[in-house]
């Protein structure tokens, strides 16, 4: 596998200034256009992930070939944090540095232009275990639990750097969903930018009163509840954009997932389980992302005490096509209440 961004080409801060030469082109770029008002991370290493096949899987055993499973730590990065973290045992579960990342841990050069500049970032893999197991399904309850608390430390640790914008954790599950290897894992990211999608919800709430409270309370008056664990509910958005899209998150404010208790985060790993085993019950060849939207680390003092956290869940069970990527809009061919009927189960 190819070095890591930073790897490649050593940097000192120290050697800084604004007559320092172009990084070297594989670092990744956030290209932003105006007209649409989207940005685009141009990362060209990524045109090297491996999956499955290109990295040899042929034999019955996944050790042979798969960086992920224990015994191959030498094929990634050294681990920023594993658990537990206790280095004589073995690892259940552990955080690395992304080889083909879409943002780079490097000093941020002066802007090219207003529309394109560094990339400046963390982006990780987090391997959910160290087996060869394709689904969260098969990883013990404990070990699944001990993920997202080793999710919530690193969160934690990129919002103390102080050069980092907002992080979150997102998963894709299988190919339609955009996962190159199959061994269970997920990618934390840390940018110095607000998310286009983020930055939209953010001032949303902005102009709220109590955003995530009315929205608990639509759900919960028209019947798209599913689920409650503790402080923390699970619910059909009033617009979904796939059938059985799920949204969990607490009932009570809070605007950090990296603040939040222990106790809460082992609920919600228990949830995402949950989950899982429901869409393989409903759609057994669904394939599905998450994502975590926490608020950016600073400068959203005056919603932080209205904020939730929330972890989006989309199942891949329809396809993009023409008409979302034209307009943005989704098309999705079950009802808010029935995609709730369903997953609930009554």
């Amino acid at each position: 596998m190819r070095p890591a961004a930073d790897q490649r080409e050593p940097r000192h801060r120290e050697a800084y200034s604004q007559f320092m030469p172009e990084p070297d082109p594989l670092t990744p770029h956030v290209h932003h256009e105006p007209l649409a008002g989207r940005s685009v991370f141009i990362a060209p290493g990524r045109a090297e992930r491996p999956d499955d096949a290109a990295l040899g899987a042929t034999g019955d055993d996944p050790r042979a070939w798969c960086p992920f499973c224990a015994g191959n730590e030498s094929r990634t990065p050294p681990a920023s944090c594993r658990a537990p973290a206790d280095e004589s045992v073995p690892w259940r579960a552990r955080i690395v540095p992304n080889h083909y990342p879409v943002a780079a841990d490097v000093i941020p050069h002066r802007a090219v232009s207003a529309a394109r500049r560094v990339a400046h970032g963390i982006h990780d893999v987090v391997v959910e275990s160290a087996a060869h197991e394709r689904s969260v399904l098969a990883i013990a309850e404990d070990h699944w639990r001990d993920v997202w608390v080793l999710v919530r430390r690193r969160l934690a640790d990129l919002a103390a750097r102080g050069d980092l914008t907002w992080a979150g954790v997102f998963k894709n599950s299988g190919p339609r969903a955009g996962a190159s290897l199959e061994h269970v894992h997920s990618q934390l990211v840390g940018l110095d930018l607000v998310p286009t999608a983020l930055a939209t919800e953010v001032a949303a709430a902005a102009a709220a009163v109590d955003p995530f409270g009315d929205l608990i309370a639509a759900a919960r008056r028209e019947g798209r509840i599913v689920r409650e664990a503790g402080d923390l509910v699970v619910l059909v958005p009033h617009a979904p954009r796939q059938p059985l899209e799920t949204w969990i998150m607490p009932v009570t404010p809070e605007a950090f997932f990296h603040a939040t208790s222990p106790g809460r985060a082992a609920a919600l790993a228990d949830l995402t389980r949950w989950f899982v085993a429901r869409l393989v019950r409903l759609a057994p060849a669904a394939d599905y992302n998450w994502w975590l939207h926490q608020l950016p680390f600073a400068g959203h003092d005056d919603i932080a005490a209205r904020w939730h956290w929330h972890l989006e869940i989309l199942p891949r069970i329809t396809p993009l096509a023409g008409f979302e990527l034209a307009t943005g809009c989704h098309i999705s061919v079950m009802t808010p209440l029935e995609s709730a009927r369903r997953l609930r189960d009554d």
